[in-house]
């Protein structure tokens, strides 16, 4: 299943880093290095319209892939694809230290999208980035990521490469008119996709996936906090949404489980009945919620699930995680781990009645273990985020299920959400967590999430921990400043899935008018009036892949807009504010657009500028 690579004349030798054995020459079914070393290589079809280049290996099934890929061999013209800008000509070879680089020469103004979450935005051009899952800690602004996407696109052009392992994506940093994409791989393997941006979208869902269908009742508020730490204290807080007649769907939960969580951050399965006692799910679903519950891949070392864990061989042989070397992690790559953990899974859905999971955490593998596959933990560090995911979503079974993911890479869009995670309650924090989301959003995740209100405040981390002491949460402050909590929550009322959450209070009635009653008037609007265009618009990204989050990029590329806007869905403009204030300016779409929280009417192509009162927002909706 191989075809010739005759177009192939020569590879010009042009490398990001570190010395490259480059691709000097090309036979019928083998490439010539520098070295003198042959190399085979396959050129197929997998998907109409796309070309899959291996080298050094035959293609290979992948958990990022989806199954049952094509092996047809390539046909199409080699040399249009130069003026896609890739082709094998455009230059390659192999790292002497292992692995693989490919240059890609880039068009003198094109902008560069995907890559996954980015705190610093969606456009890469001029950067050079690590797409290696990381904790980042509460950092945001950085060039650091809890899920990362070796998916890059531009106009007519994307590539794909789906290594479980660290892919680094220089796009015009060390040579400003070519990017250069380097796996630590054996075998190359790269799919070449070409096309406007939806196609490319709908190209990379062929290969990886259509995001999961998520449930319209997991479109609604989500009620959370770090975290609430008992049946009465959430029976308080649906107290407090009644009173102040604010909608509230789910209500999530973090530490259901005995022990104290802050501390050991691992997950043991065990359910705290002093704290939540028999039946408390069914009594809160008695007040028209549902519950989520949080859990992560790790277990406390020297605890009755480690040495379960430790005698069944399903845990990564002798590793530690990173920041805590107390926790031990649960193999994936381990049939026996995925089936014990399923069993988890659907026991405490069986016992407790929940109808959604928080996957959190499992960026980090750590270097130098061997996996139960037999891999390298490196070749896997991305990979692992997604077994991990789809473990859960395969245990809770059916076509839409409800998962709130912090970490992931390509693929993991088939188990929606996927939140940013752990943002700092500061207006920068608000404008990085929208940049992530925007560039998730162009990397194949149609279900993207914030914690609105940011994370964590400067101190918060004092009351937390005495919160665990007493394993009662409610007295934490609402300390978000008010005017930024209420901007955050009426761009989360705007954004695919809502969900309050961080350290202290994040309940929308919990702060002073006017930015209280502004939070909550947004929160009507999303469920009064919005439910069934959210709906329809997460029917459309199951289905077509397109997200419900959809950047000028995206929608109006011939634009050549690089903002901080978006629509939501087909017809809702959003604009967020970025700064204390009220002013916006932002670039409005052809045709004439109705407000949908104060406001006038604004008519486009073009930009303009608007003043926001406390209850006014830039959204419209399209007439």
């Amino acid at each position: 299943m191989r075809r010739p690579l005759t177009e192939v004349a020569s590879w010009p030798s042009v490398r990001a880093d570190g010395p490259v054995d480059e691709i000097v020459s090309a036979g019928s079914n083998v490439v010539e290095l520098a070295s003198g070393a042959s190399v085979p290589v396959w050129l197929t079809e997998p998907v109409d319209g796309v070309c899959r280049i291996t080298v050094g290996g035959p293609p290979a099934a992948s958990p990022v892939l989806v199954d049952g890929l094509s092996d047809r061999p390539w046909t199409g013209p080699l040399e249009g694809w130069a003026a896609a800008a890739l082709a094998p000509r455009s230059g390659s070879g192999r790292r002497a230290d292992g692995g693989w680089m490919v240059s890609l020469p880039l068009a003198p103004e094109a902008a560069v999208y995907g890559g996954g979450e980015s705190f610093q935005g969606p456009d890469l051009r001029g950067r050079r980035r690590t797409l290696v899952n990381v904790e980042t800690h509460g950092a945001s602004g950085y060039d650091l990521s809890y899920l990362n996407v070796p998916f890059l696109w531009s106009n007519g052009w994307g590539v794909l490469c789906p290594s479980g392992g660290p892919v680094v994506a220089d796009v015009g940093a060390t040579h400003s008119e070519t990017a250069f994409v380097g796996t630590e791989d054996d075998v190359l393997d790269l799919f070449v996709l070409r096309g406007e941006p939806l196609d490319l979208l709908r190209q990379y869902h062929a290969l990886s996936g259509l995001p999961g269908r998520f449930p319209e009742w997991a479109l609604g508020l989500w009620t959370s906090r770090c975290s609430y730490l008992s049946e009465a204290e959430i029976a308080e807080v649906l107290d407090g949404y009644e009173a102040a007649d604010c909608p509230v769907d789910v209500v999530h939960v973090d530490a259901w489980v005995a022990g104290n969580v802050i501390e050991d951050l691992a997950c043991n399965w065990t359910v705290d009945r002093t704290r939540f006692p028999e039946g408390w799910v069914q009594r809160l679903g008695e007040r028209g919620v549902r519950v989520s519950l949080w859990h992560n891949p790790y277990v406390v070392k020297g605890s009755e699930r480690a040495a379960e864990l430790e005698s069944l061989g399903l845990l990564v042989p002798g590793a530690v995680t990173a920041d805590k070397d107390d926790r031990l992690i649960i193999d994936f790559t381990n049939p026996a781990a995925v089936e014990w953990w399923h069993e988890r899974v659907r026991e405490t859905v069986a016992s407790e009645g929940i109808h959604a999971f928080k996957p959190d955490f499992a960026e980090e593998l750590p270097e130098g273990a061997t996996l139960f596959d037999g891999r390298p933990s490196r070749a896997a560090r991305n990979e692992y985020s997604l077994l991990y995911q789809r473990a859960t979503h395969d245990a809770m079974g059916g076509d839409e299920v409800a998962l709130f993911c912090r970490s992931g890479t390509t693929g993991a869009q088939r188990y929606p959400c996927h939140w940013v995670g752990d943002t700092p309650s500061t207006w920068p924090g608000l404008v990085t967590a929208l940049r992530a989301c925007l560039s998730l959003s162009l990397s194949g995740f149609a279900f993207v999430s914030h914690d609105v209100g940011g994370f964590w405040t400067g101190g918060s981390q004092a009351w937390v921990e005495e919160a665990f002491k007493v394993m009662d949460n409610r007295d934490v402050p609402a300390d978000v400043e008010p005017e930024l909590f209420g901007r955050w929550a009426q761009w989360g009322a705007l954004s695919p899935v809502l969900r309050f959450h961080g350290t202290g209070r994040r309940e929308p009635w919990a702060y002073p008018d006017p930015w209280g009653s502004a939070a909550v008037a947004a929160c009507r609007l999303r469920n009064d009036v919005l439910r069934p265009y959210l709906a329809k618009a997460a029917a459309q990204a199951s289905s077509e892949g397109v997200p419900m989050m959809r950047p000028p990029a995206l929608t109006h590329p011939e634009a050549r807009v690089d903002s901080l806007q978006f629509l939501l869905g087909d017809d809702v403009l959003v604009a967020p504010l970025l700064a204390p204030g009220g002013t916006r300016t932002f670039w409005v779409p052809p045709g004439r657009w109705s407000p949908l929280l104060g406001l006038t009417a604004v008519e486009g192509p073009g930009w303009i500028t608007v003043e926001c009162g406390p209850e006014q927002f830039p959204a419209w909706v399209r007439d």
